[in-house]
């Protein structure tokens, strides 16, 4: 029955209880003063008092009865109040396991407000919306949700938010006038004793988040934006990234149908590379396969793999990965878009803030503060201080407004003569090296093969060191494709020279010879430079020392040596000399490498520097190859004491391993074990695959001379690996079979013959000289020529 029918019922019965109480309490009033009742009613007498009474007991009920029925809703208890569940239905959630664990530890450790800032398209509504769903229970006075609509160009007024919310938790429409201020702080006292859950999704900025904030300790307000909103006091703030590759994968997967996606595991991976990780990217992609169900996997990310076509590609229905990030740049302003466009197009993998400048003519100050604002709204990252980069799709989109190429080619120019303006060792190399390759190529497709060749030359140097030389030929690649964009022959020349170079010191040495003989064709080409000639012949002989082949390296160094010697180009020649010391010494031939190095070291009287320590090094060993163990040790010392002085590591370690051999021929294992543990230290410091392969096999052979075999076969396994990764044919036969006769000795008969038959392959005609020469000239960084 409805309140409004009670009422009507409760008002006629109160009077008519009123009446027969007055009409009783007279009649009461005048028998108790001597008044005689009427002669019928006489022997009721006795009843008028309990009828008083009862009377007052009804009309007392009545009363309180109407007092409920038509009391105001302020006076009704809480319990009745609404208890508003207004989350949208909790989307699937992929690949964020460790980011909601993080919103669940938040909450669960005190925090009333979690933000959730990341880029567009990065799931940070689903995983608020998740995190929500599983604190429900947690909030049982109400789940309050509002789309603020930030990125849009009509966000949510936070007073209609306001309103809303305070119609839901049950306030009359008297309580919904009042301005913002009014409106927010009725909004905090209806609460204030909850345990109320707020979600705000997609805030524009700290400003329209701030009101519509609970207040409560014992409500929690989750809020979502494309903006960091750093200036919410209190606020527990979670970015999100990019998904890891796995779960990119997973999240395909469940967009797409794993069965497609597990059967074309690679095409899979190819298209969340080109999606970036981005979630909204993945999820439209994935969409796509499901409503074209006639295409592969690797049909769809052969198309995203033009980069020119990839944001027309990743769109579906209504969402589109382009217009999510144009609603972004809209909000921004002019000097923002300025620096996105001209840094947008930057190549490589990170832009530091002066580089950036470069890029824009801007002064350095106005564009750290636009890149600062850029990182704010997620559209640039900063992964260190003055260090910028932008997610892949960010960086298309970006090259895509700025139609005008030729704005883009003066900022790729601006950009290369900074590079070879302020190319340097240390840090800034360590910043910038897989910039620079990707600028050179950027430049050689964009007409700009002058100021790439530039970047080459002031960068080359620098990458000299043993644990750059995989990096130094892919540098010495590309500038083989700005000689011939620039039509260079001479260039040409060089850069295939230093190409093979290259490859011989990271111990390609398959690769190593066919770049060397292309150098040497085009140097005779060109027929023009007989030095060039002359050095590309040493390149040649140098690549086939590497490969053992005695007769055609001793022909190739010995032409290059008397080219070098016409040409009075005496620090070539002693280059020369040391490769041809080392050949004739890698095949025992003292004889021949004593005159040879002799004569370095002649020419070499007056320097005191590093190609000096590698000559008297050269000679000492050849001393010793012709049982002269006083003057090899001399010599060995010498070279030692230069290494020391100069501070050349790599010409150190390898004096610690021949002073180690010699105190192996003199039975000293522990002096010798010493010396190789130090040579092991000093490669594994230089990254240096060949040091560190050699340092094993003569730890192995002292553990093997000691009687430890179980020791000795896990040095040898450790060495095989090295020379095995670094294709040094011979080195690694020589380590299998000092492997086999360890097993023989252990008794394990079979298998040591298998071994002795492969190391015997590998191996061929080739000498066995227990890892020395070789391991020198690989590892030896040769001059600038």
């Amino acid at each position: 029955m409805f309140p409004g029918m009670m009422r009507h019922r409760v008002v006629p019965l109160l009077v008519v209880t009123s009446g027969l109480f007055s009409v009783l309490l007279a009649v009461a009033v005048n028998v108790a003063t001597g008044g005689v009742l009427p002669v019928a009613l006489r022997p009721y007498t006795w009843l008028a008092w309990p009828l008083v009474g009862l009377l007052a007991v009804v009309g007392v009920a009545l009363g309180w009865w109407q007092q409920r029925l038509v009391a105001p809703p302020d006076a009704a208890p809480a319990v009745t109040a609404p208890r508003p569940a207004e989350l949208p239905a909790a989307p699937s959630l992929v690949g964020r396991d460790e980011e909601l664990a993080a919103v669940q530890a938040a909450a669960a450790g005190g925090a009333q407000l979690v933000v959730i800032a990341a880029a567009p398209g990065t799931g940070k509504s689903a995983l608020a919306l998740r995190a929500a769903h599983d604190a429900r229970d947690s909030y049982p006075d109400g789940q309050l949700y509002a789309a603020l609509r930030g990125a849009s160009a009509d966000p949510v007024p936070p007073e209609a938010v306001l309103v809303r919310f305070l119609r839901a938790l049950g306030r009359p429409d008297d309580e919904l006038r009042g301005d913002v201020v009014e409106l927010a702080a009725r909004f905090r006292s209806v609460v204030a004793d909850r345990r109320v859950l707020v979600l705000l999704d997609d805030a524009r900025d700290a400003a329209q988040v701030r009101h519509l904030l609970p207040g409560g300790a014992q409500s929690l307000a989750l809020v979502t934006s494309r903006r960091l909103l750093s200036d919410l006091l209190g606020a527990s703030v979670l970015t999100l990234g990019a998904l890891a590759p796995q779960a990119a994968c997973e999240l395909l997967a469940a967009s797409a149908g794993a069965g497609r996606i597990s059967a074309d595991p690679e095409g899979a991976r190819r298209l969340v590379q080109a999606c970036g990780g981005l979630p909204l990217a993945v999820r439209i992609v994935g969409g796509r396969l499901r409503v074209r169900p006639q295409w592969s996997v690797s049909a769809l990310a052969d198309r995203l793999a033009d980069e020119g076509r990839r944001l027309d590609e990743m769109r579906l229905a209504d969402r589109a990965v382009r217009s999510t990030l144009r609603a972004i740049y809209d909000e921004l302003g002019a000097g923002e878009r300025l620096v996105l466009l001209r840094v947008g197009g930057y190549p490589g993998t990170s832009v530091g803030l002066e580089a950036a400048a470069a890029r824009c003519a801007l002064d350095r100050h106005s564009v750290a503060e636009a890149l600062e604002r850029l990182a704010d709204a997620f559209l640039v990252e900063s992964p260190a201080p003055e260090r910028y980069r932008l997610h892949d799709l960010v960086r298309l989109f970006a090259r895509e407004l700025a139609a005008d190429g030729t704005e883009d080619v003066e900022c790729l120019r601006r950009h290369l003569r900074w590079l070879a303006a302020r190319a340097r060792p240390g840090e800034w190399l360590a910043l910038e090296r897989e910039n620079v390759l990707a600028a050179l190529h950027a430049g050689v497709v964009a007409g700009l093969a002058q100021e790439a060749r530039a970047v080459v030359v002031a960068v080359h140097p620098l990458v000299l060191g043993e644990a750059e030389h995989g990096y130094r030929a892919r540098l010495w690649q590309a500038a083989v494709t700005v000689a011939q964009a620039l039509g260079d022959e001479a260039f040409l020349a060089r850069a295939l020279r230093w190409v093979s170079h290259s490859y011989g010191m990271a111990g390609l040495v398959r690769l190593e010879l066919p770049a060397a003989r292309q150098a040497l064709e085009v140097a005779e080409r060109l027929g023009t430079d007989v030095r060039e000639i002359a050095l590309a012949v040493w390149r040649v002989g140098d690549a086939l020392r590497a490969q053992d082949r005695f007769t055609e390296a001793q022909a190739a160094l010995l032409r290059a040596l008397e080219l070098l010697i016409g040409l009075g180009a005496v620090a070539d020649e002693i280059e020369v000399r040391l490769s041809l010391g080392t050949l004739y010494n890698t095949f025992l031939r003292a004889d021949l490498s004593m005159p040879v190095l002799n004569r370095a070291v002649e020419l070499l009287a007056e320097r005191e520097d590093s190609v000096r320590g590698w000559a008297l090094l050269g000679l000492g060993l050849a001393s010793d190859i012709a049982g002269q163990q006083e003057r090899s040790r001399e010599l060995i010392a010498d070279a030692l004491g230069v290494a020391e002085r100069v501070g050349d590591e790599m010409l150190r370690g390898y004096c610690l391993q021949e002073r180690g051999w010699s105190y192996v021929r003199h039975g000293a294992y522990e002096h010798a074990e010493r010396d190789f543990r130090a040579m092991l230290a000093i490669f594994e410091r230089l990254q240096s695959g060949h040091g560190v392969g050699s340092a094993q096999a003569a730890l192995g052979d002292i553990a093997d001379m000691r009687g430890d075999r179980p020791a000795a076969l896990a040095r040898y396994e450790t060495a095989m690996a090295q020379y095995e990764r670094l294709g040094l044919r011979v080195r690694l036969g020589e380590v299998v079979l000092r492997r086999a006769g360890v097993l023989r000795e252990l008794g394990r008969v079979r298998e040591a013959d298998g071994e002795r038959e492969r190391g015997r392959e590998l191996i061929g005609d080739a000498p066995l000289h227990r890892g020395r020469g070789l391991e020198w000239r690989l590892s030896r960084p040769q001059r600038e020529t």
